[in-house]
């Protein structure tokens, strides 16, 4: 029985990569922790709209500003829908408090460079000290003092991705614009370098490769480049579109793979066929305090609820929330419209059938592990 419950968890979408999430597992369980982990994923299952168990991932986004102008994104685009800003050091500790029982880790990313925060690596030790694993994403193409590679290494952090789409400037700027290559991999080796100095473990090092039309040729040398660095994994994941796109096809079109690559599994963006989960599991928080309802969409026009106004028992249990849960409930009532009405990216819409509209069209793109739907514009899943 243990045995099953076991690989249920690693084999949920949030732990799709098994030895990490092992390791998350060991590391930060309490009794409590995995009580809520059972009950989050019956409630789930079952589909419940008003739930008693608590999100058990946490997406705390530092700030929605980034140095780069990457053009899948709302914030490389300026078009972000919110007020560009640092999350404040009481509206971080205040989330961190209130969901700390309950939850395994915390990804300090979303919309934003998060190395961008000055106390970035304030918030990974608090978040650590509290029993919580930590992620963390960067594009790493901005100077990072010697001091601050300390801090990072020190700070506690267990898991970092390194978003690096390319072997050369040429093909890596064409997607991250602005970004420099070769200071990206300067930081990475002295990463590396660093972490061996100090015999730390930790953070796991990642490189997240997203294969599009320019880039996929240079998967095979920037895999190489990863293994001749050092980085502990190498990963691609798939290319994404940003929410309500209107021109998908057009976009699709221009930056999409056109080829598979020999050793590269294949995936698809196609509608998972299941409900959706981030209602159950994730909890995610934008700089100013304001909850999405998952990392997909973003501006604050599509936030569920505050919590600088609400604690998390009536926030995670509001209209806004319970409304999204009903639409995959059959005879589920439905008391708010949400941008969950338009989203596509799950299938099972029990309550209201036929709601869920087809994906534009399949989208084979190489990864080599991807369970969940591509998300926009941070195209590097967590652990």
């Amino acid at each position: 029985m243990i045995g099953r419950f076991a690989r249920r968890i690693l084999n949920a979408p949030t732990y799709a990569r098994t030895s990490h999430a092992f390791f998350s597992i060991v590391a930060h369980s309490t009794p409590r922790r995995l009580w809520n982990l059972a009950l989050v994923e019956a409630e789930f299952r079952l589909r419940r709209t008003r739930v008693s168990g608590k999100p058990y991932v946490l997406v705390v986004d530092p700030t929605n500003v980034c140095n780069l102008r990457c053009p899948l994104c709302p914030t490389g685009l300026m078009q972000r829908g919110r007020k560009a800003e640092m999350i404040s050091w009481d509206t971080y500790t205040r989330t961190i408090d209130a969901a700390a029982p309950w939850a395994y880790k915390v990804n300090l990313f979303n919309w934003g460079e998060p190395l961008l925060h000055t106390h970035l690596f304030e918030m990974i030790r608090y978040a650590s000290d509290r029993n919580l694993g930590t992620s963390l994403s960067s594009n790493m193409s901005i100077p990072i003092p010697d001091e601050r590679i300390d801090e990072l290494i020190g700070s506690g952090l267990e898991y970092l991705c390194l978003s690096i789409d390319g072997a050369t400037q040429e093909a890596y700027a064409k997607y991250r614009r602005r970004g420099d290559l070769e200071l990206v991999l300067s930081n990475v080796r002295r990463i590396v370098a660093r972490r061996a100095e100090l015999r730390s473990r930790t953070p796991v090092l990642e490189w997240q490769f997203i294969p599009m039309k320019h880039n996929e040729h240079e998967i095979d040398a920037a895999r190489k480049l990863a293994r001749e660095i050092g980085v502990d994994v190498f990963r691609c994941i798939p290319v994404g579109l940003p929410f309500d796109s209107v021109d998908a096809e057009t976009l699709a079109e221009r930056w999409f793979p056109v080829s598979a690559r020999d050793g590269v599994e294949m995936s698809t963006n196609d509608q998972a066929q299941s409900s959706c989960y981030f209602l159950y599991r994730y909890l995610v928080v934008n700089p100013d305090g304001k909850t999405s309802p998952c990392c997909v969409v973003s501006g604050e026009k599509n936030d569920f609820g505050d919590l600088k106004s609400e604690d998390l028992p009536s926030l995670w249990n509001n209209a806004m929330y319970r409304s999204g849960r009903a639409l995959y409930r059959r005879g589920g009532k439905v008391d708010k419209a949400t941008v969950c009405e338009r989203c596509d990216l799950f299938a099972k819409r029990s309550s209201r059938p036929g709601a869920a509209a087809e994906v534009k069209a399949p989208q084979w793109v190489p990864v080599s592990v991807s369970r969940e739907p591509a998300r926009q514009p941070v195209p590097h899943d967590t652990p």
